[in-house]
């Protein structure tokens, strides 16, 4: 598995994936692509507190995240997405637990109601990861509403 930062250069690859993503969860957003048929991403990888990553696994992108960081110790994911194919293998623990040793601090992540298997998956990815003391709760998102919400630390 590598991982590689979101540049210009690449931003089509994440693009690309990112569709699959709102695809996949566009009945719980209820989302519908525009009329070009590309879905309008909620993250937006040109704001300068946010950074993409993309998952490869033998060249093949397998996967993408974005995490906002409203300072350097504070962390959210924004965007986490292992294609299918490569969910059972884990890829997603590993890729999570890459991205969380590469910024220790405070992390959090939520996901929107009905998306319990996300939340599943989660609580399985932070219970494997040593070092975290988590704290789990409903909240209220302003831009989701009701979500489940995780936070931990990752300290350094």
């Amino acid at each position: 598995m590598k991982i590689v930062e979101v540049t210009d250069n690449n931003r089509m690859v994440y693009n690309n994936l990112a569709q699959a993503y709102e695809a996949e969860f566009s009945a719980l957003t209820e989302k519908s692509p525009l009329a070009n048929g590309v879905f309008e991403l909620d993250t937006d990888l040109n704001d300068p507190l946010v950074t993409g990553y993309i998952c490869y696994v033998a060249d093949i992108p397998t996967g993408i995240a974005a995490i906002y960081n409203s300072s350097p110790s504070e962390n959210e994911v924004a965007e986490f997405y292992i294609v299918p194919f490569y969910r059972k293998a884990k890829l997603g623990t590993q890729f999570a637990h890459t991205l969380w040793r590469l910024r220790v601090g405070h992390w959090t992540i939520k996901q929107i109601e009905g998306a319990q298997y996300a939340t599943k998956f989660w609580l399985s990815a932070i219970a494997d990861f040593p070092g975290r003391n988590l704290i789990e709760d409903d909240y209220e998102d302003e831009y989701w509403g009701r979500v489940t919400r995780q936070q931990f630390i990752i300290e350094g």
